[in-house]
């Protein structure tokens, strides 16, 4: 059968020779019967077993020499991993001969001492292989090394060999980049996959993610992907069924199977549009690329779409080869293949241009000759030209009993991929039976959908200039632009909802929204999660429309429309087109001023709520958010509790609850609308009247704002979390209400010390001590006394040392560790420097107006914005952090898996332990 030319990805150590023989229907596909197909001249005679570990033993017997091919493959390839890593399917190929647990020396001197021929093993998307033809007198040693390294590799492995192989795997990806067109298929791949298909990235995977990998890592995908319930043997020569069993089962059968693996059928992406890309390479010539997605390796089309590529190209008188090369003289060689994987293949076409001729020409002339097979289909002549040749390779490459192609390999395959050993035969009959109607039909399906198109060009000769330059001066910065900010205009209507406008007329678009004084701070304790489930259902119909008519009306527009809930405020927000500014505005006011709540979307939208809570509750970071706000503020404060409420609470909801809370909360008297963008405030004000100048004047009622004592410290809570691969951190207080004149100077003492990558928190835990993969410190920015809290996930085995150095930075930024000098410098010049894009976006517009409304800020606060940050001195953001910051009013809690940590936590003597459950709920 036809061999590809290209593999779909990088090729490992030797997959580049592997065949890939056209697509396989699925299991019951009946072959045209247009022609004969003798199945009996192709049949590879053998016997299958299953081992009751789940191991499936093939035998073929074939005395005429003394010689028994092996064929080991494991359904394991790079489709079985994740992003993050990968790689890690290949790096077990070159474990695996490097000796195992009993055999602690390398397989391939093993072979080499009992006279192994035609030997090696392979990794691709799909599966790993291994294989050797070796004398009968060393098959039971083989068989033993085979099962040693099934069964007891995985102790044998050390962080020895997981370096040396690293290092082994990095030079072969250098040595396959190295070679002219190396990166293409890596490019193509990336590109044509989405990012979450594993055939998006190669076998050979990312050097990042073979680097971070631990030896824990590898050890537990050994144990996953290796056992005998995940393999085929397959053994081609002079050894009977019996024999095979008896020895397979003598070395193999003791080994215990791996889990049951779950296995993604088939993943056949589409192509939106079509993709072109160009890159330079060291490389002789230009070569044009062009791919489809087309079917997997049980798919009936992929085997018609391979006799296609037998007529486009294979021989001189091929459509391609003939008219590019021989007629036209425009490349130099051409290549059509298909490339079948388990989830889905692609048919390629690739083309070396001649030098000196333009590649659009070659492309041009290869979519001519394309177009014209796909409109007549090819002749009776072409195909039997193309079966006989090919099927003549088949029966040559079964000459052999092992390696690729050979016997043993074809049964092994036909096993893994198709489920039965005779599957092979099937994709023969199909290819053999193919009429020109078949393969025109499958080229039509396919190859009309949209395709990628890679140009490779020559890298240009280049070099540097010589320079002058002293770079070990480094070039000093000039002064930060200033900031220009849109005057803040103000109006009001009749029934009091106030108008807040920010003119910018750069695009003739505008945002707006609705502030209403609410917030999840309007929720009572008893129906806690209220406000945020009533303003999810806002935009899911009103009393004129259900969701899809507002929805439709919407876009009709060129609008879009959202909501949301802070803290202190509910949003109702708008983008739309200033040229339907008005219509807009009446859609926003009928989803905001006349909801239905209807009960169908308020099932939904519950259910989802109930899920979502307990999706909070399993993630450790927002786990810790649910629980400190009643640590800080009380259950019955107006911020003391998580804003998706609590199970119980959302639970007894009704619609009636949500109609209610509405009524009583939506009052234009407690609402601001804010305007950015296209728009100026004579035409907006008759637009929001028409719209808004309805509602009923009211104005909503306080909210339970008490002052809270500071936090008492001296605490720690525990949260179990068991299995749990890391412990979170969190230390946490009340600080000071929003207003304070030193607020400005928190702003870049709170980033400096855990607000970006390079933080004093982050800098210490993860970019030294690499014990974390991200902090963060927040001042949060709400209306009354704001929440200080640090949040920090950390290796489990690192509970007790990072939160000393937690502690450590807490007192440091509070007053130990003055923020001055060269720190201070550039923690100024990152926020400074910053400023003038920070306002480029009406979103960003918007987002300031609606702190303004929030926090009563004065309508040239972000006029002098950037001039008062860059007046703050070391002094005044010292006095900030010794004010808001007070270590010893911390409260601590730690998530984690606590038999690996309580009693660590415990040695610390920082005072009370209470461990809770994920409610807060006393454990003991």
């Amino acid at each position: 059968m036809k061999k590809l030319a290209i593999p779909l990805l990088l090729g490992l150590a030797a997959a580049a020779a592997l065949p890939a023989h056209a697509a396989a229907p699925a299991a019951g596909t009946q072959a045209s019967a247009a022609f004969k197909f003798d199945r009996k001249a192709y049949s590879i005679a053998h016997k299958k077993f299953v081992l009751p570990n789940g191991l499936t033993l093939l035998v073929h017997t074939d005395h005429s020499v003394p010689v028994v091919g092996v064929n080991m493959w494991y359904h394991v390839g790079s489709r079985n991993e994740k992003r993050g890593k990968t790689g890690f399917a290949h790096l077990f190929e070159h474990f695996f001969f490097n000796g195992s647990e009993n055999y602690p020396h390398g397989f391939r001197e093993a072979m080499d001492d009992l006279g192994a021929n035609n030997r090696n093993g392979t990794t691709n998307t799909d599966r790993t292989n291994f294989f050797e033809d070796v004398p009968v007198s060393a098959l039971e040693r083989t068989l033993f090394l085979e099962s040693d390294r099934m069964g007891f590799l995985g102790n044998y492995i050390s962080q020895a060999m997981l370096e040396r192989e690293r290092g082994v795997v990095q030079n072969e990806k250098r040595q396959g980049e190295n070679q002219p067109y190396g990166r293409v298929w890596q490019e193509i791949s990336a590109k044509m996959y989405p990012y979450s298909h594993p055939y998006s990235w190669s076998p050979i995977g990312s050097m990042e993610d073979l680097q971070a990998a631990s030896l824990d890592d590898i050890k537990e995908w050994y144990r996953t992907y290796y056992g005998p319930n995940n393999a085929v043997i397959s053994l081609a020569g002079d050894i009977t069924p019996e024999r095979a069993y008896e020895l397979v089962n003598k070395y193999f059968g003791a080994i215990p199977p791996g889990p049951a693996l779950p296995r993604t059928e088939k993943w056949i992406p589409q192509l939106d549009r079509n993709i072109r890309d160009e890159m330079e390479d060291q490389v002789p010539q230009v070569r044009v690329y062009r791919a489809w997605h087309v079917g997997s390796w049980k798919d009936a089309d992929t085997q018609h779409l391979n006799l296609l590529a037998g007529v486009l190209s294979g021989s001189k008188s091929a459509r391609l080869t003939k008219r590019l090369v021989y007629d036209k003289g425009i490349a130099t060689s051409v290549n059509a293949s298909v490339n079948d994987g388990e989830l889905g293949g692609t048919f390629n076409l690739v083309a070396t241009v001649k030098p000196g001729v333009d590649p659009l020409e070659v492309e041009r002339e290869m979519e001519r000759v394309l177009a014209e097979l796909m409109e007549k289909g090819p002749t009776q002549a072409e195909l039997q030209r193309v079966k006989t040749s090919e099927l003549a390779g088949f029966s040559r490459s079964l000459e052999r009993l092992g390696g690729f192609g050979g016997r043993s390999d074809v049964l092994a395959e036909s096993m893994t991929y198709g489920g039965k050993p005779d599957a092979y035969l099937d994709r023969l009959e199909l290819y053999a039976t193919g009429t020109p109607a078949d393969v025109k039909a499958a080229a039509n399906r396919w190859l009309r959908a949209s395709h990628y198109t890679m140009t490779v060009r020559p890298a240009p000769k280049l070099a540097a200039t010589k320079s002058t330059l002293d770079r070990k001066v480094l070039p000093g910065l000039g002064d930060a632009p200033d900031v220009k900010f849109p005057v803040l205009q103000r109006a009001q209507l009749k029934n009091g909802l106030k108008v807040v406008l920010l003119e910018r007329h750069s695009a003739p678009i505008f945002n707006a929204s609705l502030a209403i004084d609410a917030g999840a701070a309007s929720d009572s304790a008893a129906k806690a999660g209220i406000a945020s489930l009533a303003l999810d259902l806002l935009d899911k119909g009103t009393k004129q429309r259900d969701a899809f008519a507002l929805s439709d009306a919407l876009e009709n527009l060129g609008a879009r429309l959202y909501t949301g809930n802070g803290q202190d405020m509910s949003y109702v927000r708008l983008q739309g087109t200033s040229a339907n500014l008005a219509p807009s505005l009446a859609l926003m006011a009928e989803a905001a001023l006349s909801p239905s709540f209807p009960q169908d979307q308020f099932t939904l939208s519950k259910s989802r709520r109930l899920a979502g809570i307990g999706q909070e509750k399993a993630q450790p970071n927002s786990l810790a958010l649910r629980l400190v706000p009643a640590l800080l503020y009380g259950a019955g404060h107006a911020y003391g509790k998580p804003a998706s409420g609590f199970e119980g609470s959302v639970q007894s909801l009704t619609r009636d609850d949500l109609a209610a809370w509405h009524a009583t909360w939506f009052k234009p008297g407690s609402a601001t609308i804010v305007v950015a963008g296209d728009t100026s405030m004579d035409k907006l004000l008759p637009a929001l009247e028409a719209s808004f100048g309805k509602w009923q004047p009211g104005t909503a009622p306080a909210k339970g704002m008490a002052t809270v004592a500071p936090t008492r410290g001296k605490r720690l809570i525990l949260v179990d979390k068991p299995d749990a691969p890391q412990s979170t951190i969190v230390a946490a207080h009340v600080s000071q209400a929003y207003g304070q004149p030193e607020d400005l100077a928190m702003e870049p003492v709170m980033a400096n010390f855990g607000g970006i990558a390079t933080s004093r928190l982050n800098r210490n835990l993860r970019l030294d001590k690499h014990w974390s993969y991200g902090t963060q410190a927040r001042l949060n920015d709400v209306r009354g006394q704001r929440p200080f809290y640090i949040i920090a996930p950390v290796q489990t085995d690192k509970t007790v040392e990072a939160m000393r150095e937690v502690q450590k930075e807490l007192r440091g930024v509070a007053g130990e560790r003055p923020l001055v000098g060269l720190e201070y410098e550039s923690i100024m010049r990152n926020m400074t420097a910053r400023l003038p894009g920070r306002f480029g976006t009406l979103d960003a517009l918007e987002s300031a107006a609606l702190s303004t409304v929030n926090f009563g800020l004065a309508d040239d606060y972000w006029s002098k914005y950037a001039a008062n940050v860059r007046a703050l001195t070391p002094q005044q953001l010292g006095a900030a952090s010794g004010k808001f910051i007070k270590p010893d009013e911390a409260v601590w809690m730690v998530i984690g898996d606590l038999r690996k940590i309580e009693a660590g936590v415990r040695s610390l003597g920082w005072g009370e332990v209470t461990v809770v459950d994920a409610d807060g709920k006393p454990l003991r």
